[in-house]
């Protein structure tokens, strides 16, 4: 925003504007906006020269105050240290894979089962935020696609690990939901939810993002059956079904809930300092997806806006490719750290 000179405030004052924007400093000290960033830091940053500064540019030209790491073993403590180098103070909550980092001061945290959480204290109110990464393994979303979805041996499919199928794709949706449940990945977000249920009966307001690794029920429907190398598959997605069914609020699909003109693909995304064949795992396929999130839940939580941070291109059959669709891109910078789109969401916290 900027600064106004004291010729236009005497302006504003003449026109009686000071009045209005009192009034609206008034209502605004009833909230604090919270701008939350879900990053996959591919790696710890370690994937792209710069990643660790890459990273740290990014929330800094975002003014992030909430940031929850996917990939994260290093990145955390690292990027967090170098934030405070340039002036930028966060408190940093690492775990083994996944990290948060907050501008606002931390409770408490602890790590959970592939994901962190810590309670955060914004002006005197309780938000408790989660970073998740789940399992990337028994990807089952491959299947349809007509690619092995990376399944360890024994397990169903093993013998195809991550390689084309060879009688072609998988559309029976029993198949799909078995290899989806096998993950693990809808029961660690049962966990989930029963820990959030608990914040949320403490009278705190709850914020969970980051790198699922299943794509969402609201993304697999009959207006996409025929894009993205669906094949026809409709699919309730059980992770993001049961975030759904516990009142858990995407927030991308809230704002753009067509997921034909706004699907919000989030990977492979394009990186221009990667060769593409360390950005696709399923060459001949249209693999995208969005497998990225934000997600709140609480009365006190109030979305305002929303949007992808990232590059425009994706990977389409080992090629690269500019979206064509209507996403709102917050951001691209010039160059990227990772191999995946970020989300970003801003919130207003009210009493």
């Amino acid at each position: 925003m900027m600064r106004r000179s004291d010729d236009d405030l005497g302006a504003a004052r003449a026109s009686g504007a000071l009045e209005a924007r009192s009034e609206i400093s008034s209502a605004a000290s009833a909230t604090r906006e919270i701008r939350v960033l879900a990053l996959n830091t591919w790696h710890s940053g370690s994937k792209v020269s710069n990643g660790t500064q890459l990273i740290t540019d990014l929330i800094i030209s975002t003014q992030a105050s909430i940031v929850l790491l996917s990939e994260a073993t290093e990145a955390t403590t690292t990027v967090a240290a170098e934030l405070a180098r340039r002036g930028h103070e966060f408190n940093a909550v690492p775990s083994h894979d996944t990290g948060i980092l907050s501008v606002f001061p931390v409770e408490d945290s602890a790590d959970l089962r592939w994901m962190v959480k810590a309670r955060l204290n914004i002006d005197g109110k309780r938000l408790t935020a989660y970073s998740a990464h789940l399992e990337y393994r028994w990807y089952a979303c491959n299947l349809p696609r007509g690619y092995g979805p990376g399944v360890p041996a024994p397990g169903e499919f093993a013998e195809h690990e991550w390689n084309m199928l060879p009688h072609g794709p998988v559309t029976d949706p029993a198949a799909i939901q078995r290899i989806n449940a096998a993950s693990g990945r809808p029961e660690v977000i049962s966990d989930f939810l029963a820990d959030a249920k608990a914040e949320i009966a403490d009278g705190s307001s709850v914020i969970m993002g980051g790198d699922l690794n299943e794509p969402s029920l609201l993304d697999w429907t009959p207006a996409t059956a025929k894009l993205f190398d669906h094949n026809g598959v409709v699919l309730a997605w059980e992770t993001t079904r049961r975030l759904r069914e516990a009142g858990f609020i995407d927030a991308y699909r809230s704002m753009y809930p067509d997921p034909v003109t706004h699907p919000g693909l989030t990977w492979p995304s394009d990186n221009v300092d990667v060769d593409v064949s360390e950005l696709a795992w399923a060459p001949e396929a249209d693999e995208r997806d969005r497998v990225d999130y934000i997600f709140a839940h609480g009365a006190a939580l109030r979305l305002s806006a929303v949007g992808i941070i990232g590059p425009r291109g994706s990977i389409v059959r080992g090629t690269r490719l500019q979206e064509p669709s209507q996403d709102n891109f917050l951001a691209t910078p010039a160059r990227w750290g990772s191999d995946h789109k970020g989300i970003f969401a801003t919130y207003h916290l009210s009493d």
